[in-house]
């Protein structure tokens, strides 16, 4: 192992190279703290490397961008690993210009890279393909490297992410569930899947849902231990429906344009606190952004609702009934400002682990 600085704190690191004979097409970094917890978890870093495709004159050099960007590890994955002393895996899957693998989203699913066609590295996209499959290929060759290097981790890992890499986590539960002990995502803008098919009258395919997935193994997901959690105030929503963009006048009567706490464009919102989206003449909305489709937003919005606290609220009703370990927290603060008040929600996720990923308990979490 060599060594390594995470955020200030020397670390030992693993390099791992790719090895499509393993099944997977990227490398990958293990971070070993120093203090190693004495019961060790496997974290894996849902994480969400830069876009440098414009800068990068090589596919390996986008790659080794990727391996060595450690800006997306959010406050939690930093707290589990340097504080915790969990081991945590950090893929470097690159993403470019109009691809997000990170997402883990309908176009992996169905290896379907048509979006991506026109980036200078087109050729490339055949490596993305059954990415899911690679990711779980990564996380068994680190357990295995771990346990070579003495360090006794579990057979299944956790997930960890915030924001897209929260979705990541979500996605991949849905097909690779036996491999997962727990999920712990944030920011999740009440967009998280779910294991059902339908709901009200409308389709949740992958990755809102399974109707399209085959031989779900509800079995392991259901033991799989859930801790999601988000900003009371956080207005970020990939799922957001289509909208006028509503400009005004600041206070120095310059023109602006109305924006969420990321930058965003967001919609205006009347009196009556209702946010106001475009309708089709059949009542439907589009998509705002490309992450998840027509259908998919029309399901989330109408279902779930169109605020996104109000759908994390739904999300917990939904796993709830489906008699899931699941622990949903919201915590004051918006999708920029909800680590500024860090210490309960770290304290909430340590009892987290430690009464229900450490004791592998089955009974419903409270």
């Amino acid at each position: 192992m060599d060594e390594f600085t995470l955020r200030g704190v020397s670390t030992w690191c693993i390099d791992v190279e790719r090895q499509p004979h393993l099944g997977f097409h990227f490398p990958f970094k293990i971070v070993v703290p120093k203090k190693l917890n004495d019961c060790p978890e496997l974290v894996y870093a849902c994480n969400l490397p830069g876009d440098r495709s414009e800068s990068c004159s090589s596919f390996d050099e986008l790659v080794q961008y990727a391996k060595n960007d450690f800006g997306s590890i959010d406050p939690m994955l930093v707290h589990l690993c340097l504080e915790n002393g969990y081991p945590m895996l950090v893929p470097a899957v690159p993403r470019f210009e109009d691809f997000r693998p990170n997402f883990l989203g309908r176009d992996c699913f169905h290896n379907d890279f048509r979006k991506a066609e026109n980036s200078v590295f087109k050729d490339f996209l055949p490596l993305y393909e059954n990415l899911a499959d690679q990711h779980k290929a990564m996380m068994e060759y680190g357990i295995k490297c771990l346990k070579e290097k003495g360090i006794q981790v579990d057979d299944r890992v956790i997930l960890c992410g915030y924001s897209e890499g929260s979705k990541f986590a979500s996605h991949f539960a849905l097909l690779h569930p036996e491999i997962i002990k727990a999920v712990i995502g944030g920011g999740t803008g009440g967009t998280i899947s779910m294991p059902i098919s339908n709901r009200d009258g409308h389709e949740f395919v992958y990755p809102t849902g399974i109707a399209d997935v085959p031989n779900f193994d509800f079995v392991s997901f259901k033991n799989i231990a859930f801790f999601y959690y988000m900003g009371d105030a956080d207005k970020s929503d990939s799922a957001i429906p289509n909208f006028e963009i509503y400009r005004y006048k600041n206070e120095d009567g310059e023109d602006c344009i109305l924006r969420d706490e990321c930058g965003n464009a967001t919609p205006f919102i009347d009196e009556n606190g209702v946010q106001r989206f475009l309708l089709d003449r059949d009542g439907n909305y589009t998509a705002r952004f490309n992450l998840f489709s027509d259908q998919e937003v029309n399901a989330i919005n109408k279902v779930l609702g169109t605020v996104t606290q109000d759908r994390f609220r739904k999300q917990e009703a939904i796993y709830g009934e489906l008699g899931l370990n699941a622990i949903f927290k919201l915590y004051p603060g918006n999708h920029r400002t909800l680590f500024n008040n860090r210490t309960v929600l770290f304290e909430d996720v340590d009892r987290f682990i430690e009464g229900y990923v450490k004791r592998n308990l089955t009974e419903k979490l409270k």
